[in-house]
């Protein structure tokens, strides 16, 4: 998922800050390996390689970052279901160092699941119970390319939501699938029709403008055009880029929750013995290319 992605280099930059010792402070602490974990579960689907979860170890702000370097192999992985005990030890990726999966395991909506991590006499664990089913119900196709005029946006094809959970947070992202030199803007800004960088283009911690997203409870977006049912409206707020986009509105957890709002966000995604976040969501994903 694209947001994972953007929440992974934001959280590598704030967690070797964070363990790194000052040196204009000898009263700040020196360097401290942590184990990093970065995984996300989500409801109805297997946890294959695209889903894997992610091993690190901190490293030193000093130092040239390496993600091969920073990746923690031979680590012994698993995941419990709480409800039946069943364990599932994960297989580390024979291309990818540090990532670790297991495409037998389906993970199902409402089922707790519990991650232990040993890397030599550490032990890492966290737990995160998925989201209910998270029902949508819409124009707009899953399973091909929506094309799709600006003009069309808004209320004509809202995506109108079920869930058994009225308090249920729900998170709405729309990425742009462009490279930066061919994404324009549906609105010119700052009087240019195209961003002049990447950085332009990837924006700040947010991501935006590249990356639009909301987070908000279900019963917040009850709408009273549609039988008070809570709906999504992809408006043309959420629409920066004409091109492909790709929107997900999912179902979150509360690790996924308090990782994406609390000010110390490495301390607040659930593990345990380490840093980083383990979560899990339910939902679903439209693919959308906005013609002029």
């Amino acid at each position: 998922m694209k947001f994972q992605y953007k929440i992974t280099i934001l959280f590598l930059f704030i967690a070797l800050i964070l363990t790194t010792g000052c040196e204009k402070n000898p009263a700040e602490p020196d360097f401290q390996k942590e184990i990093t974990v970065f995984g996300y579960l989500y409801g109805n689907e297997s946890l294959g390689p695209e889903h894997a979860i992610r091993i690190l170890n901190t490293r030193p702000v000093t130092e040239h970052y390496d993600a091969n370097e920073a990746a923690v192999t031979g680590a012994d992985v698993s995941i419990t279901r709480k409800s039946d005990g069943s364990v599932t030890k994960l297989n580390e990726s024979a291309v990818q160092p540090g990532y670790y999966y297991n495409n037998s395991l389906l993970i199902l909506p409402k089922e707790t699941y519990e991650l232990t991590v040993k890397v030599g006499d550490k032990v890492v664990t966290a737990s995160t119970t998925v989201p209910a089913d998270l029902v949508t119900e819409s124009q707009l196709s899953t399973s091909s390319v929506n094309y799709e005029y600006r003009t069309n946006l808004g209320y004509d094809k809202p995506v109108l939501l079920q869930h058994e959970n009225t308090e249920q947070l729900i998170m709405v992202e729309m990425y742009c699938n462009e490279p930066y030199n061919n994404a324009e803007y549906v609105t010119p800004f700052r009087d240019h029709k195209y961003p002049d960088d990447e950085d332009e283009y990837e924006g700040g911690g947010n991501g935006e403008p590249r990356r639009i997203w909301a987070l908000v409870p279900i019963q917040d977006l009850v709408s009273g055009l549609y039988n008070n049912k809570p709906s999504v409206y992809w408006y043309s707020s959420m629409i920066v880029f004409f091109g492909s986009n790709t929107m997900h509105i999912m179902a979150i957890d509360d690790n996924m929750h308090y990782y994406m709002t609390m000010e110390n966000p490495e301390l607040s995604g659930g593990v345990n013995g380490g840093i980083g976040v383990f979560g899990s969501l339910c939902g679903t994903k439209y693919e959308l290319f906005i013609k002029k």
